[in-house]
């Protein structure tokens, strides 16, 4: 495991609680190129664990935490965080490495380094090391449900809000781009040509047919091209990337939010893939690994991923290496915080309190029939 964010206090936990949140509907439906169409956000649940001595840990978890993560925590002795880490990881080995118990693992570093951050009375951002207090985020969504016009009002208001990039969904159409070329050529008229502008085909495609809307999508300025292929198939995005050479286009194919590995984001570098974009690997540590594994082979790094969460990760990015705000899924949980980080001119920036940048308003939720329940949980 890694060892980055490992601290040597023990942790034991003597209580947990869990918020059981309902599907927060969204103002108009999303969908992407190759999934269902959503009506709620992807938002489930809150959990809060607490140490002997009433120190707190808090962030999103799911039904694995509390059914097959917080069971073991609280029938053994306590450990620090790193060897946690390390007694899930090979818990979790049999389930593989691309299971949703790597996702959930994410949530358990989280909560882990929260409580610590909690008890060293430092903002999480700063206890993991970050020397300032902002991350440099874009803004996009852009669903293929969208029309022209709303799409582009959508991505207008984005710059207007101070962000410097954008991103929309492309590929709903099969293997059909005209629309998609359309819709790119309408946002760099409006946009203008200094605003960053990336697409995103959810692997739509094979490699001839993302070459093929390259080639016409290249005079508008792609920041870059987003899982154009299937998110395994690295014989495609080798492909990909030798037409987009030799052809002498330069676009930069942008790789790794669907899957779960820094071993992955390594292959991806090695097919071709110029941009990686670490999202739920097993811990936050491995974020960074992959960080410094783009630094030194030159390739550009963006999150995706809960933005008001991860902004405590961004504060150690360079101001070039982005995260992602979602808005169609993330916008719309904003009036349920308590506490979140200001949202200024393509930052977040993070308030100065002990532990993780965002809170849930669970009086809020609970008004609004969102909250469907609470369970607690004791050490036995």
């Amino acid at each position: 495991m890694n060892q980055l964010f490992c601290h040597p206090e023990i942790i034991t936990l003597k209580k947990a609680v869990y918020y059981d949140i309902a599907p927060i509907p969204l103002p108009v439906p999303f969908k992407d190129g190759t999934g269902g169409v959503r009506h709620a956000s992807f938002f489930k649940g809150w959990m809060k664990i607490y140490d002997e001595d009433g120190f707190c840990g808090q962030g999103p978890a799911g039904p694995l935490m509390t059914d097959f993560f917080l069971p073991r925590m609280l029938d053994v002795p306590g450990k620090s965080n790193g060897a946690w880490m390390e007694y899930f990881w090979w818990e979790v080995r049999n389930f593989g490495y691309q299971s949703p118990y790597i996702a959930e693992m994410t949530n358990l570093d989280w909560l882990l380094l929260d409580l610590l951050a909690n008890r060293a009375g430092l903002p999480l951002h700063r206890f993991l090391g970050a020397d300032r207090d902002w991350a440099a985020v874009y803004k996009g969504g852009g669903s293929v449900l969208l029309s022209d016009e709303a799409l582009i009002q959508d991505l207008q208001r984005f710059k207007d809000e101070g962000y410097q990039t954008t991103k929309f969904k492309i590929g709903g159409s099969g293997a059909g781009f005209s629309q998609d070329i359309r819709r790119l050529e309408k946002a760099r008229r409006a946009l203008g040509d200094d605003f960053g502008i990336a697409v995103d085909a959810n692997q739509a495609w094979d490699a001839k047919t993302a070459f093929a809307f390259a080639k016409e999508a290249a005079p508008f300025g792609v920041a870059w091209l987003e899982e154009p292929v299937h998110a395994y198939d690295m014989d495609a995005l080798r492909e990909l990337r030798d037409l987009l050479d030799n052809a002498g286009i330069v676009m930069e194919i942008a790789m790794g939010e669907s899957v779960r590995s820094y071993h992955t984001h390594v292959a991806y570098a090695q097919h071709g893939v110029d941009h990686l974009q670490p999202a739920r690997l097993c811990c936050i540590a491995e974020n960074m690994r992959v960080r410094e594994y783009a630094r030194q082979h030159g390739c550009r790094i963006s999150t995706g991923g809960f933005t008001f969460q991860n902004a405590a990760l961004g504060a150690l990015y360079s101001e070039d290496e982005l995260l992602e705000y979602h808005q169609p899924l993330n916008e719309v949980l904003v009036p349920y915080f308590s506490l979140v980080s200001e949202m200024k001119d393509g930052r977040f920036y993070l308030p100065d309190v002990p532990g993780l940048p965002v809170h849930l308003d669970f009086g809020r939720l609970e008004r609004d029939g969102l909250l469907k329940g609470i369970r607690f949980y004791y050490h036995n």
